[in-house]
């Protein structure tokens, strides 16, 4: 049997023309939104459970007594 020959990569490696990484000020800066965008999300669901939560409590309260105390 004959050896077969190296396969061929679908596309060449392009070294000279690849995409620049971000500086690290950017990455960074990327990196603060994100987690901005998270404490806030964070925040914002926990007051809307907060808020349900204390919507049934209040719910339960005026079913027992007939009113908020």
């Amino acid at each position: 049997m004959e050896p077969q020959p190296a396969g061929q990569t679908a596309t060449p490696p392009l070294f000279d023309r690849t995409r620049a990484r971000p500086n690290l000020g950017l990455r960074a800066a990327k990196r603060g939104w994100a987690l901005v965008r998270t404490v806030v999300l964070v925040g914002f669901t926990g007051f809307l459970v907060a808020a349900v939560l204390a919507t049934i409590f209040a719910g339960l309260v005026i079913a027992i007594n007939g009113k908020l105390p």
